[in-house]
């Protein structure tokens, strides 16, 4: 059997031929060793011979063969996907980096988008977690930040549109009328801006478009469980011919509550979630376009999704109360809401000058977000919490790009980024004869309250280039360098209430204490005023060579040194805590494989990787012997090692078979991981979200109807082995419970799917059933447990249930 790359014929060299012949026998074995399907071989072997014979009949006839070739080519094989990952437009499977790609048009129709950590179901050696679509916290390869703190960016760095967004509250936007979704993994630091040690996520959004006609219009709706309505479109507005276009994007979602809140009698869990996307396109000259990107986002939530366990014999949380076991249980008195909106716009420039393309991007984001919340997630009456914050970023970066054809080629930028955020958050107890729907026993007497007001400031600016030179047609190096400078500033003043006082309005509680505050200076103290600021000076920088084995196999090495910036625990809530953490610095060694087999029917990557990881930032909990109690803190640990393997596959059996899979495999420890002050040492535990083993598989098969008709049916599964929520406790804790709600062991996630799609294409009617087959898991945990305040158990968010639904979509 023999295989065919960009062009084959009887001038290729003779060991060409030989090279694809064993490959070609290679996989066939290795394609029937996985039972994909026994006639793939054989269908390979024909679609080979015809193109053998087209090309033949191409060197007759250049002109009617050519359109022929074309168009079977597009018809039996994967195709190319082209990127922008490098910031020039290139194929995915010609760039020396690991990367995993989704296409708008695939987003749609397997109706993913709702929350954009869905995004990460489909990466290998990459987990993402949000509470219901809001606040994303992002891992790849174990890289990744699990803080709440609005100041505290995130390593794996996320860009809307080629803007960086801060905030990780921000990157939960929901995805819909997108071109495609690119996942960069491993540092990526001189080509982007900021903060892409761990990786980098670019959603690009369909653009306007500049032609009558063109038919990327389209329109969705969804209905399914928990009254859960979708109902997002796109559409173009031509407005002067090849000059001038406009798009409008809309998404809008509202779901009940699935949750049964035992206590109040309640369904909580609902939201709603609405987005709408403005762009207009122009095409000043022949070599300069400019496009503006206005949006917005309104997200609201109602009622709690958490719940808590007992790790005690007798079932009991705390003052007598024992938590509902039900997976859709949860039993709180305080109120439970949020309402965030999210504006945003950026300006996008790009002109050529000679062979040189110059881009300007220019964005701003806000993002403001108002909640109260039940913060003990139970129905005794102990904490309740109200947080306003407020971010807003402004950023400028402009890019020289060379032509990536040249044999040395090129492209440099700077970086110009400001963010403010002004938070407010109080906590407090009321008095529980006082409020409605609360539990008197085990409540206790006292009143307290706290507030902390938060100003934090951070600017930065970096230079970054990357270069590339290709000594002959196989062999090329690329280097890159990026230098940063950052600095933080920040004012904390919190307060904390003596036990005694009052409220006059308890609808308002946050807003209408009235009573004494202890006093400052003391350690133990909730009282305290601390400002700070500091500078990081960081270079990254990056190495790879690469070689071509053939037209369509290529490897690569990459050494890369990547730094996330510093920052403060501005979340500290006594002066033991206040603490500065380090930038993170990563080395990481990449040694990759990229292939396309079969006339372009599969396509097959492997990458082997290790990490050197220093001053990790990290969230632990510890007793401090200077303030005699627990603490929570944020803290650097100086070392900790990951290995991993990476292996990709997307196949095309036949022309109505399509095949996505990956398998990652990954190994992490911490080294020398001690908690401040004699807290205790953590060394050998695993990274957070790292599970030993990722695998997905995608597949999709089409059936002909006579009338042109197709029906789609298709499904993807999901395994994750056991991974841990935080890096302490992890299994047994230092008292000898074993804390088991902080980590999760393997399970497997099954959606299903079935679409009937008119002919050509124009309407497709979908039903669905995610979660299959109802597995239960844990999505989150938070800790709650300390025997010395007799709290017997952590705070839960359990997985997402099955969900059934049918969708209507119409492309016109």
């Amino acid at each position: 059997m023999k295989r065919i790359s960009d062009t084959i014929g009887a001038q290729q060299p003779r060991h060409l031929w030989k090279q694809r012949t064993v490959k070609a026998a290679v996989l066939s074995a290795f394609a029937g060793s996985l039972a994909l399907n026994p006639a793939w071989a054989a269908e390979a072997e024909k679609v080979v011979e015809s193109q053998e014979a087209q090309t033949a009949e191409t060197a007759e006839n250049n002109d009617g063969s050519k359109k022929t070739e074309d168009t079977q080519a597009q018809e039996s094989s994967l195709g190319s996907v082209t990127v922008t990952a490098n910031r020039r437009k290139e194929s995915a499977q010609k760039i020396a980096t690991p990367i995993t790609v989704l296409k708008g048009k695939d987003l749609l129709d397997q109706g993913i988008g709702r929350s954009a950590q869905e995004v990460f179901n489909y990466v290998p050696n990459a987990t993402a977690v949000g509470q219901q679509h809001g606040r994303p916290r992002w891992w790849i390869r174990g890289i990744g930040a699990g803080q709440q703190q609005l100041d505290l960016a995130s390593p794996i760095g996320f860009y809307q549109d080629e803007v960086y967004i801060s905030n990780a509250s921000a990157t939960g936007f929901p995805l819909f009328d997108l071109e495609r979704v690119e996942v960069l993994r491993g540092p990526q630091g001189t080509k982007y801006g900021k903060n892409t040690t761990g990786g980098a996520v670019n959603i690009i959004s369909q653009k306007p478009s500049l032609k009558e006609g063109k038919n990327d219009d389209y329109i969705k709706a969804d209905y399914g469980t928990f009254n859960d309505k979708v109902l997002q479109g796109g559409f173009n507005v031509p407005l002067i011919e090849d000059r001038l276009g406009a798009r409008i994007s809309v998404y809008q979602e509202d779901i009940d509550g699935r949750f049964n809140n035992i206590f109040n009698g309640t369904k909580d869990g609902g939201l709603q979630d609405g987005a709408i996307r403005g762009q207009l396109l122009g095409k000043i000259s022949d070599d300069a376009e400019a496009l503006l990107n206005v949006h917005y986002r309104k997200y609201k939530t109602d009622g709690t999704i958490l719940n808590t366990n007992s790790y005690a014999a007798n079932g009991v949380l705390r003052g007598g109360y024992a938590p509902s076991t039900g997976y859709n249980d949860v039993s709180t008195n305080a109120d439970n809401w949020s309402n965030t909106s999210q504006t945003g716009a950026n300006l996008n420039l790009k002109w050529n000058v000679g062979k040189l393309a110059f881009t300007s991007i220019t964005g701003f984001e806000g993002f403001k977000n108002e909640s109260l919340s039940d913060n003990d997630n139970t129905p005794l009456e102990l904490s309740r919490q109200h947080v306003d914050s407020e971010t807003r970023q402004v950023s400028q970066e402009f890019r020289i790009t060379s032509p990536r054809e040249d044999q040395w080629n090129w492209l440099a930028g700077v970086h110009l980024f400001r963010e403010n955020i002004d938070s407010a958050t109080q906590t407090g107890k009321l008095p529980a004869a006082q409020v409605a729907n609360a539990s008197t026993a085990g409540s206790g007497a006292s009143v307290t309250y706290n507030d902390s007001v938060l100003k934090h400031e951070t600017t930065s600016f970096s230079l970054f280039g990357n270069t590339t030179y290709n000594w002959t047609e196989e062999f090329a190096t690329s280097a890159g360098l990026s230098w940063s400078r950052e600095r933080k500033e920040y004012d904390l003043n919190r307060r904390g209430s003596t036990g005694v006082g009052s409220y006059s309005s308890l609808g308002r509680w946050w807003e209408s204490y009235t009573g004494g505050f202890s006093p400052a200076g003391t350690l133990t103290s909730g009282t305290f005023s601390v400002s700070d600021s500091a500078t990081w000076d960081r270079w990254s920088y990056d190495f790879t060579p690469e070689y071509k084995l053939s037209p369509t196999d290529r490897v690569f090495f990459k050494y890369a040194h990547g730094i996330k910036s510093g920052g403060f625990n501005t979340a500290a809530t006594n002066l033991a805590a206040v603490n500065q953490v380090k930038p993170e610095q990563l080395d990481s060694y990449e040694l990759g494989y990229k292939s396309e087999w079969l006339a372009g029917r599969l396509n097959f990557n492997a990458t082997a990787f290790y990490y050197d990881y220093q001053d990790v930032q990290v969230n632990v909990v510890g007793f401090n012997a200077l303030a005699g109690s627990t603490v929570s803190y944020l803290q650097n640990v100086n070392k900790a090692k990951t290995y991993g393997l990476e292996l990709e596959l997307q196949a095309l059996p036949t022309n109505d078979w399509f095949i996505n899979g990956s398998v990652g495999l990954l190994s992490t420890k911490y080294e020398d991981a001690e908690i401040l002050n004699n807290g205790g040492n953590f060394n050998g535990n695993r990274l957070v979200r790292a599970p030993n083993v990722t695998a997905n598989l995608l597949t999709n098969y089409t059936f002909h109807v006579d009338n042109g008709a197709k029906v789609v049916v298709g499904g993807d599964a999901r395994f994750l082995s056991k991974q841990y929520y935080f890096v302490t406790p992890q299994g047994v804790d230092s008292n000898g419970v074993y804390r088991s709600a902080l980590e999760q062991g393997a399970f497997t996630i099954v959606n299903a799917r079935i679409s009937y799609v008119t002919p050509g294409n124009k309407y497709t009617v979908t039903a669905y059933a995610n979660n299959l087959f109802d597995k239960h898991y844990l999505q989150h945990s938070t800790p709650s447990y300390s025997a010395a305040q007799g709290v017997f158990g952590d705070n839960l968010y359990q997985g997402a249930v099955r969900t059934v639904g049918v969708s209507f979509a119409a492309a016109f």
